[in-house]
């Protein structure tokens, strides 16, 4: 797509050495003889556009102009819409800017794009910007406007779907001065969508309905070789096309699930195609072909995410590659972990030529975490413009906040609009406007984030956690660095609404210095100070930054913290607990802890430490846990005699992680090293449950020893409830409490 925007300039010749410009004067001295200029029967685009354009002339120049739908030669007019200066409309998403004489005229087509072209108006001539969703856009005082002439300007975008699922879908205005879209008005179903157009409460009545997985009918799937199955599908379709005939897109989706259809008939199809994808797509090209008028996707996702061997989807069926397997540490161009991502994008591209691509741009389980992907979102666009992709959804938190939230929208938007705009030129753009004379050092710091996360080597994953970035660009070290530049950037700003600005960047600091203080217990950076009885107790500070924390995310709007719904609510309510929680003392402190077989090192915690360094687990695995997939002893040493009245292990159940209580768990301690007496093991019953929650098993003891012992066995298998082909169930085992 290119992009016209032409501006000519026309010179008045006086005599042969003399030319000057000509502008139409909208604005001189706060007062216009402009009018704009309605249809006679305006749509509500249309309408809205003509209020916009009044509200900001006003508010830049003091000049309120009338709107009208009658037109008289003896006044200039911004003629907005289907007037005579611009009788019909535009194709779908294009806007023109446009001059006649001295007159404005901007149109667009029979939706929304004549407010894009109200909006590029505003911010090309009048100056103002909106930044940042939830925010009233920055504009200028200028008493006098003056527009060059003439105005030649048309403009289409780089992508037919444009969404970022961000905060800036709950501001209309940002999503219409930016050009972007919504799913809930383009799509009439959306997303993983087999239950909706089959419901799981079908399965009682019809367990053939749904997919076999390991010899049995299972409410996962669906079985799409079964007639019956597609008539369900079709009917439901037929009454959401009745309920909303103006929606656009019609998703027919495997579920977010394993549990793909196994019978025969969706075997061998399955086996010709390369997998699951086969069935799906001769099951959505069947809907797609009943109805032609209709645009039907399909999600690219888990085991659907490779093109069929085959099949090809027809010419109203759009497919939606997920990236969700990607680190983000580089743009998906040069990424390592991007290469089958690459390989399947170039593959359904091979055979259709309408793919979408769903992208994500924060980390799921930590919204306020540091996220250095920011240098790979323009390049990503550009990638995906290269390679004809139609259509991005770019995923961050939704309604909720995430770290740079405001900077990653603002980049996105702009080049999902028009994928030739300066990338770095775009970053410097915002962060000069948004950030004022505080710039530099804000930009000083993203920069340091990106460069840092390099120089560390660590995975840049979706799914990670602040803390387990302790020894990589989140040092303690580091975060000195980074609260330095942003200290720095507050006291260059010159205005209380870019403090506000700085102080909401500066929470995904709070928020890792906080989360890290679990981690770090009873060390320097940790939650507990010692007194000189040698006895510990909570930082005084650490309340306070608690306290200031809770009241900021107030003051910000944020409400929740991660994807899976962990709210401030829930976050304010745990760091109660933790502060009310009196320290206590382990004998084992400091003590040698031998494993015979190693925990999962994805999740190292502090290694051997960690059974011992007098700091409790929490309900987050991803720290002050050990992992392990096999059954473990564990010898820990004393060093010395000592009086043990108990032992008490921590073990985790998170059963949505597959985390779960250990089948067995045996404590034998010792003297000498070579004589062990084994104590009463207790006995875990497994159940169903989704509550995450830490459990402390008590040994009573009551003699001297140096030596523990400790053997715990993970399930051998996980339960029917938490079946799956490719994971293990898990044990998790935190601080072993030596009293």
């Amino acid at each position: 797509m290119k992009f016209l925007s032409v501006f000519i300039i026309i010179f008045m010749t006086a005599g042969a050495a003399s030319a000057q410009q000509i502008n139409a004067t909208l604005v001189t001295n706060g007062a216009s003889t402009y009018e704009i200029l309605l249809p006679e029967q305006p749509n509500a685009n249309e309408k809205k556009a003509a209020q916009v354009l009044q509200h900001y002339i006003k508010t830049v120049s003091g000049a309120e102009l009338k709107v009208t739908t009658i037109y008289t030669a003896e006044k200039p007019i911004i003629s907005v819409g289907r007037t005579l200066f611009a009788a019909t409309f535009l194709p779908h998403d294009e806007f023109a800017v446009k001059s006649s004489d001295v007159n404005i005229v901007l149109y667009g087509d029979d939706s929304r794009s004549i407010l894009f072209a109200a909006y590029h108006f505003i911010d090309v001539y009048l100056k103002c910007r909106k930044w940042a969703p939830y925010e009233p856009a920055d504009c200028p005082v200028n008493k006098a406007i003056h527009i060059p002439l003439p105005i030649d300007i048309s403009e289409k975008p780089s992508f037919i779907y444009r969404e970022i699922y961000s905060t800036a879908e709950q501001d209309q205005e940002y999503m219409d001065w930016h050009k972007l879209q919504r799913l809930d008005d383009l799509w009439g179903l959306w997303g993983h969508s087999y239950f909706k157009l089959v419901p799981a409460s079908n399965f009682s009545a019809h367990p053939e309905y749904f997919g076999l997985f390991k010899g049995r009918r299972r409410p996962l799937q669906l079985c799409l070789s079964n007639e019956n199955v597609f008539d369900v599908a079709v009917q439901t379709l037929e009454n959401l096309f009745k309920d909303d005939p103006a929606k656009k897109y019609w998703s027919v989706s495997a579920n977010d699930d394993i549990g793909h259809c196994e019978c025969d008939r969706c075997t061998t199809v399955n086996a010709a195609e390369g997998g699951p994808q086969g069935t799906l797509i001769k099951f959505i090209n069947r809907i797609a072909a009943r109805y032609p008028e209709k645009t039907f996707t399909t999600l690219a996702y888990g085991a659907t995410a490779r093109p069929p061997l085959q099949a090809k989807p027809l010419s109203n069926v759009t497919v939606f590659l997920s990236s969700v397997d990607v680190s983000r540490n580089e743009p998906v161009s040069v990424e390592k972990s991007a290469a089958g991502f690459r390989r399947n994008l170039d593959g359904w591209l091979n055979i259709t030529p309408n793919v979408f691509v769903w992208d994500y741009y924060t980390q799921f389980t930590n919204y306020l975490a540091p996220f250095p992907d920011l240098l790979n979102a323009a390049p990503n666009v550009d990638y995906y413009q290269e390679k004809q992709v139609t259509g991005v959804f770019a995923q961050m938190g939704g309604h909720d906040y995430v770290d740079q939230s405001d900077l990653k929208t603002y980049i996105l938007a702009r080049k999902l609009w028009n994928h030739e705009a300066d990338n770095s030129l775009l970053r410097d753009h915002f962060l000069a406007g948004y950030y004022g004379v505080a710039a530099a050092p804000v930009k000083t710091y993203i920069l340091k984030l990106h460069s840092y996360l390099e120089e560390s080597g660590k995975k840049l994953g979706i799914y990670g956690n602040p803390i387990g970035e302790f020894n990589s660009y989140l040092t303690p070290e580091k975060m000195t660095e980074y609260y330095a530049l942003l200290d720095e950037a507050e006291k260059l700003a010159d205005d209380k609404k870019i403090v506000s600005r700085i102080g909401k960047l500066k929470l995904s600091l709070d928020y890792t210095n906080l989360q890290q203080a679990k981690f770090y217990g009873r060390e320097a950076s940790g939650i507990y100070t010692q007194r000189r009885n040698g006895s510990w107790t909570v930082k005084k500070s650490l309340k306070r930054k608690v306290q200031q924390f809770g009241k900021d995310l107030e003051v910000y709007g944020i409400t929740a913290l991660s994807e899976a719904g962990y709210t401030a609510e829930n976050y304010a309510r745990e760091w109660y607990g933790i502060l009310k929680k009196e320290p206590r003392t382990n004998l084992a402190t400091g003590s040698d802890v031998t494993f015979e077989n190693p925990w999962i090192p994805d999740y190292p915690a502090k290694r051997h430490r960690t059974l011992t360094d007098g700091m409790f687990g929490l309900n987050d695995f991803s720290y002050n846990w050990l992992l392990f997939d096999e059954n473990t002893d564990i010898l820990i040493d004393l060093k010395e005699l000592k009086q043990v009245k108990s032992v008490s292990p921590s073990f985790l159940e998170d059963q949505r992680h597959w985390i779960f209580l250990p089948k067995l768990v045996k404590v034998s301690v010792s003297a000498d090293g070579v004589i062990y007496r084994e104590l009463p093991a207790p006995e875990f019953i497994l159940s169903e449950q989704y509550k995450v929650e830490p459990h402390e098993v008590v040994f009573k003891v009551g003699a001297k020893i140096r030596y523990i012992k400790l053997l715990f066995e993970p399930l051998e298998a996980l339960p029917e409830w938490k079946s799956h082909p490719f994971k293990t169930p898990l044990a998790a085992i935190d601080e072993i409490w030596i009293e």
